[in-house]
């Protein structure tokens, strides 16, 4: 909600909800930045922000003291994925699929240009990436992303891209629109994404996207490790979440087109 909707629609139920979906689109954010943005006087900013904080909906970083979404929305988010036949049938694919590898597993589902995760498993090799229930990643910058967005009709994954912000988060992230398409067309050929080192340091990740009964991508799951250990594995691991993914569409619904 944009500084004029916002001077429309005044009351503070609206303002409130304005911030929290602000703090989330940017992960973390002053509160004097909040009120800049959305055109807001900083003392009734202020007052939210406090309210919010209390309510456990928003959390304060103790250092730079920026806002960031609170363990009380994450709460509601999962009791809100809770009612879906993804989140109800996943548990039992991701065990299964940490069992065989060894390896973390993780869902997510895509949130505007990020991918939230929503689900994780461990397997008996397990050294897990710095990443919780609620995270949200960028999608140029994951495997998941990577995953999600290659399964999408080609006209859509390119208008994306185009407005896609690419930031870079290590050395190996890719930045660049038009080599960023060509990764995904070979992972749309493939089946599989990679994340060579492209969202944490040290980390490797391989991912497949989950379909539901139109064909349309709702989701992805990784498998993820030391890159050092994972990246080496990526000829079994590749085909491995590839095919988990596969049948936990096919739970879903989805009928992969003969041929």
């Amino acid at each position: 909600m944009s500084g004029p909707e916002l001077r429309h629609h005044s009351g503070t139920l609206e303002r409130g909800l304005a911030v929290l979906e602000h703090v989330g689109a940017r992960q973390e954010i002053s509160t004097n930045a909040i009120a800049t943005q959305l055109g807001l006087s900083r003392s009734a900013v202020y007052r939210i922000v406090n309210t919010l904080k209390e309510l456990q909906f928003l959390e304060a970083d103790r250092v730079t003291g920026r806002v960031r979404l609170g363990a009380r929305l994450v709460e509601l988010g999962v009791q809100a994925m809770s009612a879906t036949d993804l989140h109800k049938a996943a548990p039992q694919f991701l065990a299964a699929l940490a069992a065989r590898s060894g390896e973390t597993i993780f869902l997510a589902v895509p949130d505007g240009d990020a991918m939230s995760y929503v689900g994780k498993d461990r397997g008996t090799n397990t050294v897990i990436p710095h990443c919780q229930l609620g995270t949200r990643r960028p999608q140029h910058a994951t495997s998941l992303g990577k995953a999600w967005l290659a399964a999408l009709p080609p006209t859509e994954r390119v208008e994306r891209v185009t407005r896609m912000r690419l930031d870079r988060l290590t050395p190996n992230t890719i930045v660049d629109r038009a080599q960023l398409l060509d990764e995904l067309d070979r992972t749309s050929r493939r089946g599989w994404a990679i994340d060579n080192i492209e969202n944490e340091p040290d980390v490797g990740c391989v991912a497949a996207a989950i379909r539901d009964r139109t064909g349309r991508p709702v989701a992805a799951v990784s498998i993820a490790g030391p890159a050092a250990r994972v990246l080496l594995r990526i000829a079994e691991l590749g085909p491995m979440v590839a095919e988990a993914a596969g049948t936990l569409s096919r739970r879903l619904g989805h009928l992969p087109a003969a041929g």
